[in-house]
């Protein structure tokens, strides 16, 4: 019989944000766990309450995405993090694809910046093949993170729930 404790939801693996560089990956990370500190270029992985934090460079240059999709090995949810202001797709071919059985959902972020289009990039994540759930977020109207916050954790609630009986 296996004593192993249940998974937690703190388990740093739990969640991964991934996304090209300055799409707000870090700001969303910290407003997640409850950081008040200014957002810092990520320079390497940062594990945290159940959240793993990715450098943009993973996603953004190809020579790096083997970092990234061994960082995503182990998570259940991988949550791709788009500015509001950036207009360009930038989810490269079935790479997210490479592990199939992860939940993946959608972070538009930066949504009160000047110029910000959150429609637009949507859309954009549509026409090009994201059907997962996408949330629209700013770190400063926090009521835009509760059903990002919700969606996310009742996923894994649901997940633990399954995994103990």
């Amino acid at each position: 019989m296996d004593k192993s404790p249940a998974p937690s939801i703190y388990d740093p693996s739990r969640f991964v944000l991934v996304g090209p560089v300055a799409a707000g990956k870090t700001t969303l990370f910290n407003a997640l766990i409850g950081r008040r500190e200014a957002a810092m270029k990520t320079q390497a992985l940062d594990y945290e309450d159940g959240i793993v934090d990715t450098p943009g460079e993973f996603f953004s240059h190809p020579r790096l995405y083997h970092a990234l999709i061994n960082t995503i090995a182990d998570a259940r949810t991988i949550v791709y993090v788009h500015g509001a202001i950036d207009f360009d797709y930038r989810l490269p071919p079935g790479l997210l694809d490479v592990n199939a059985d992860k939940r993946l959902m959608a972070a538009i972020t930066k949504i009160d910046l000047p110029g910000a289009d959150p429609q637009r990039v949507e859309a954009l994540l549509r026409a090009g093949g994201f059907s997962a759930p996408i949330f629209q977020v700013s770190v400063f109207r926090p009521e835009t993170l509760v059903p990002f916050k919700r969606y996310l954790f009742e996923q894994e609630r649901q997940n633990d729930h399954e995994a103990t009986h």
